[in-house]
């Protein structure tokens, strides 16, 4: 296998510097197309919560009347290093109360179907978007699209976590980073035992 690479190395023995070269630029290219600043939008949701209310009845004192009130979180993340211009987040339904924090210039729009567009002009590299919804006697929606001018979003799961000190969360990246190391050094010794 090895001499019909030699062999063709060598019939093409004018040119091999150019080859090089080429090999190279391509390298560089798709590195540089990998790596490349992009938008990366995420969403999700990690907290609802249902709960009823009763309230009376102005009429008769004796009668009380139930309200749900459904509270949904969503998180909207752009954790790519290029800012997303023109954020569209779309939900199935209208909600009685939305809020997005941090407060800035956003759009609240009733579109096709009863579907709520809330559009944000932009969302910075790892800025994360909070999107409270409030239902009354209804179920939340889901959300119908996540989209921006340079891409698409993503659903990914989010969860809620205790939050550890800065020194632990170190630890760990030294206790990984030596157990990397190790593990090389106990495959380096091994193949060159072989």
């Amino acid at each position: 296998m090895i001499s019909t690479v030699q062999k063709v190395w060598d019939s093409v023995g004018l040119f091999q510097d150019d080859l090089i070269g080429l090999g190279f630029a391509i390298l560089a290219s798709l590195i540089f197309y990998f790596f490349r600043a992009r938008v990366k939008l995420v969403y999700g949701k990690a907290n609802q919560s249902l709960n009823h209310i009763s309230v009376p009845d102005p009429n008769d004192t004796n009668k009380s009347n139930t309200t749900e009130i459904y509270a949904e979180k969503f998180f909207l993340q752009n954790t790519g290093r290029k800012t997303a211009t023109n954020v569209e987040f779309v939900l199935s339904d209208f909600p009685a109360d939305v809020s997005v924090w941090q407060p800035r210039d956003v759009e609240y729009k009733k579109i096709q179907n009863g579907n709520c567009l809330i559009k944000i002009p932009q969302i910075s590299p790892r800025e994360l978007v909070i999107i409270d919804c409030v239902y009354l006697n209804q179920l939340a929606a889901f959300v119908a699209s996540v989209k921006c001018a340079e891409s698409v979003g993503k659903e990914v799961p989010f969860w809620t976590l205790q939050r550890y000190p800065n020194w632990l969360y170190w630890m760990i990246w030294l206790l990984l980073i030596l157990g990397a190391a190790q593990g090389i050094q106990m495959l380096l010794t091994v193949v060159g035992a072989i």
